[in-house]
């Protein structure tokens, strides 16, 4: 299985910002829902969290890459000055390059030095080492930082624009919350204007001031208008909130629009295809790099490594100087016990400096020797955790899938529902207009038929606005190309 690691993070966050200053220099008109959108958007501090994480991510990925790719390092060693008589300096300078890339490479350069009076600079012991991990684990460790530092980049770029849909899908929610108090406003006038009706029913039947039956009607108006105005008041109240959260100082009205998705535009997450399914994803992801990072972190160890020491002071001729030497070495580790070994052979010193040598070095971790079985259940432990989690988002988005498709076909019902009424109540208020106007029927029928077809047309308002929430959630739950 692939992982794309490298998600063009930069290139949208990018496209984002130059998109939402697009956004907001075109929408002229205060109220435009783009430019509110757009100014609510610009001034959410935790979208830009998510860009400063991003970017964090990615400098945390270029250290990574620099520091597995090679590394030089320059020691003087100590350094001894001697100033008693004709006096002395000594110092073992050494030099190493690392390249983790190629199996964990490793070429070391040391070389002591030695002044004493007039007699000069000499120099012996000068060594060459090349060691080398032959199991790959180094390699392996190496593959397994810079896959998790990329995918660090790519969970940040993911993270920024789930919560740029996630500051959209807030915008919505709040400006649905108030085309339900729009709607339930329009209720309340309705019953108000009901209420006037009854009241003008119980004058003309004559009723006096002083009867229950005028008392009682007059009541529930005044009842129906104090509940009106209340609402208009709270409503005009969070319409101040929620401009001041667009970044405005009022609004004159609601949008009277939402660019709500065509009824053939809607997206169904059945033509997603599976493997894009964000939990899913990620818990395959969590299997595959575990699974890298067990395999590198393998019980066996085993390095080799060569050499050659010029003037190797351990090989000493007739003369008492040293003779050059060349050296091959092995270190195995498992489970904490460690052993190396090497054969060193001196060069063209013949039986003077005598033949080769053989070292040897073992090394016991009484702790890592007990933990090892351990750690082993563990791993395997966790391998089977990692399946029963990729099984189990697998029969999440089933279900997933069975509820959205749901909900899609709820919301076309819906939406073909509430066009129906608000056609059938636009017609009605204007006939209820015209009869009006000839002095057929009170104001109150009028006003009562107006307050119905209002009612009508923020319920389609609320519906195209919980087609963009189920566009956004739906998009919440995949990853994007």
């Amino acid at each position: 299985m692939r992982f794309n690691v490298e998600l063009s993070c930069r290139g949208f966050r990018a496209v984002f910002c130059a998109a939402l200053a697009l956004v907001a220099a075109a929408a002229g008109a205060e109220d435009d829902i783009a430019a509110l959108l757009a100014g609510r958007i610009e001034a959410d501090s935790e979208l830009k969290i998510r860009a400063i994480e991003l970017r964090q991510a990615e400098l945390s990925r270029d250290r990574t890459t620099l520091s597995t790719g090679f590394n030089v390092k320059l020691n003087t060693g100590t350094l001894l000055f001697r100033f008693d008589g004709d006096g002395a300096f000594e110092a073992e300078p050494s030099v190493s390059l690392e390249l983790p890339a190629a199996n964990g490479a490793e070429l070391t350069v040391s070389a002591p030095l030695r002044a004493v009076g007039a007699g000069g600079l000499t120099t012996s012991d000068t060594a060459f080492t090349l060691s080398m991990d032959v199991t790959g684990n180094t390699r392996r460790k190496r593959a397994v930082e810079l896959l998790e530092a990329g995918r660090a980049v790519t969970e940040a770029g993911r993270a920024l624009q789930k919560r740029a849909l996630q500051a959209e899908k807030e915008f919505y929610q709040a400006l649905r919350g108030l085309y339900e108090e729009e709607a339930a406003l329009y209720e309340k006038k309705e019953t108000r204007w009901t209420e006037e009706l009854e009241f003008a029913k119980v004058r003309a039947q004559g009723y006096d001031e002083a009867s229950a039956a005028y008392r009682t009607a007059l009541m529930e108006l005044a009842k129906a208008e104090r509940e009106a105005l209340e609402a208009e008041r709270l409503l005009r109240r969070n319409i101040a909130v929620f401009a001041r959260d667009c970044g405005r100082d009022g609004l004159a009205s609601l949008p009277g629009s939402v660019p709500a998705p065509e009824v053939d535009g809607l997206l169904s997450l059945a033509s997603f295809d599976r493997s894009r399914y964000t939990e899913l994803e990620s818990a395959e992801w969590r299997r595959y790099i575990n699974t890298l990072s067990r395999e590198a972190d393998g019980e066996l160890g085993v390095r080799v490594e060569g050499g050659a020491t010029l003037d190797n002071t351990a090989f000493q001729r007739g003369d008492g100087e040293g003779t050059h030497s060349v050296n091959a070495g092995l270190s195995l580790s498992w489970r904490g016990i460690a052993l190396s070994g090497g054969l060193e052979f001196p060069l063209g010193a013949g039986a003077e400096a005598g033949g080769p040598a053989l070292r040897l070095s073992l090394g016991i971790e009484g702790e890592a020797l007990a933990l090892a079985p351990i750690k082993k259940k563990e791993d395997a432990l966790a391998a089977q955790k990692e399946l029963i989690d990729i099984g189990n988002s697998g029969r999440d988005w089933d279900d997933l899938l069975a509820r959205t498709d749901s909900s899609r076909s709820d919301l076309l019902w819906q939406k073909n529902e509430r066009a129906m009424q608000f056609e059938l109540y636009s017609e009605l208020e204007a006939d209820m207009r015209t009869w009006f106007d000839q002095g057929i029927i009170p104001e109150s029928e009028y006003r009562r038929a107006e307050a119905n077809k209002e009612n009508a047309r923020y319920n389609c308002l609320i519906t195209d606005t919980d087609m963009i929430l189920y566009q956004i959630d739906v998009s919440l739950y995949v990853i994007a190309e």
